[in-house]
């Protein structure tokens, strides 16, 4: 495990908490002019004194802390901290300020003094953080994702589409919310069951393609629970037995298929995807005696209609073909055979679309396979320390 001792690596980390602090400040991004409203900086000084929620003053320190942190670590300058400390409290403040004043505009959100103390101040404690552990913090496992891009690349993308929007809430009610599937309504279908065990083990087949087998069991288990605590957290997202289910019984598969090579692990976890990407292009499995046309244009229906969904639908299929493709190709050993036959298998189902309702029967699928395959020929790729035997790419 590599220690972040560059300011540049740092600095990057610090960037992107910017952008999460953004993101999660101003959504869902509706903003308006307030028409009887006295402004920002009024609004923002009349509340100097309030007092803040326990959880909600707590919350604003998380918030910014890990920007502290790593933009301590990023500015720093030889082995003396104080001059970082003072530029990080500055530039914490001098964003929360930033984002208090523009909520002001924000439908739904609230200018308040009392998040600028606490966001100063979880900046503050990011910074005293990093000088505490001396600029020598270890980042788990970065070696071993930037060792392997691809099923990297394939975890965020499942991430990306699943926990949308991204913007944990701290307040109890919606927790209840998230868990009343589980509690109140619970059911629970064979072909639920089925997809997310199917989705599950190939997720669990991912993180051992980038860690060692031994610790893959453990933090398979530990990507599972942080996944359906974010569920919860998260606004508009809730749990359902189904996918509780389904994890728990992927991972016992999972714990079985540890006892035997790579290769037989990768294709078990590939040929079950496969079985549910199938299933899901055809169900209902009800279909018509007349069919409508098919179409030849690439993503037409993707530069259709709303631009949140089509992106949320182009991160899951990115996900699930680039899955099936990884994990085929890894039993395979070859990559070009496995690429012509998920192509061939997605266009044989898109044309079966044409004879099932509701359905869009077009080429976008096998060509999106291509796409996938091409950006996976770019990207380098470290072997396995337990693989049986090469693979030849392509």
């Amino acid at each position: 495990m590599p220690e972040i001792r560059r300011p540049a690596q740092s600095s990057l980390i610090a960037v992107a908490m910017v952008a999460v602090i953004v993101y999660g400040s101003l959504y869902p991004f509706v903003f308006r002019i307030p028409s009887d409203g006295v402004g920002p900086i009024a609004t923002f000084l009349e509340t100097w004194n309030e007092r803040p929620g326990r959880g909600d003053f707590l919350a604003n320190i998380l918030l910014y802390l890990p920007f502290g942190f790593f933009f301590l670590l990023g500015s720093r300058r030889g082995p003396h901290f104080a001059g970082g400390l003072l530029l990080a409290v500055l530039a914490g403040a001098l964003l929360s300020l930033s984002i208090e004043l523009t909520q002001y505009y924000d439908e739904g959100r609230v200018t308040s003094a009392t998040d600028f103390y606490a966001n100063t101040f979880g900046t503050c404690l990011g910074g005293v953080a990093a000088i505490a552990v001396g600029g020598r913090f270890r980042f788990p496992y970065i070696g071993e994702v930037s060792a392997q891009p691809i099923p990297t690349l394939l975890l965020i993308a499942w991430l990306s589409y699943r926990l949308y929007p991204y913007v944990p809430t701290i307040d109890l009610h919606k927790y209840w919310n998230a868990l009343k599937p589980i509690f109140l309504t619970p059911s629970l279908s064979l072909y639920d069951l089925f997809r997310q065990t199917a989705i599950w083990l190939a997720l669990y087949a991912l993180i051992e393609a980038i860690v060692r087998r031994r610790q893959s069991a453990w933090l398979a288990l530990l990507f599972a629970v942080a996944v359906m605590s974010a569920k919860v957290l998260i606004v508009d997202t809730e749990l359902r037995v189904a996918e509780l289910a389904g994890a728990g019984l992927a991972f016992t598969i999972w714990l079985a298929l540890l006892a035997i090579p790579a290769r037989p692990r990768a294709a078990v976890a590939g040929v079950i995807l496969c079985a549910y990407v199938v299933a899901l292009r055809l169900e209902p499995f009800r279909f018509q005696s007349e069919g409508r046309a098919f179409g030849w244009v690439p993503f037409l229906s993707l530069m259709q209609g709303s631009l949140q969904i089509n992106t949320l639908s182009f991160l899951e299929k990115f996900f699930l073909y680039g899955s099936t493709l990884y994990l085929l190709g890894d039993a395979v050993g070859r990559r070009l055979p496995t690429t012509i036959f998920i192509a061939v298998l997605l266009f044989a189902t898109s044309w079966a679309e044409c004879y099932l309702p509701g359905r869009s029967a077009e080429i976008t699928d096998p060509v999106m396979v291509l796409i996938i395959a091409s950006v996976f020929r770019l990207m380098p790729v470290t072997l396995r320390h337990d693989a049986r035997a090469d693979i030849e790419h392509y």
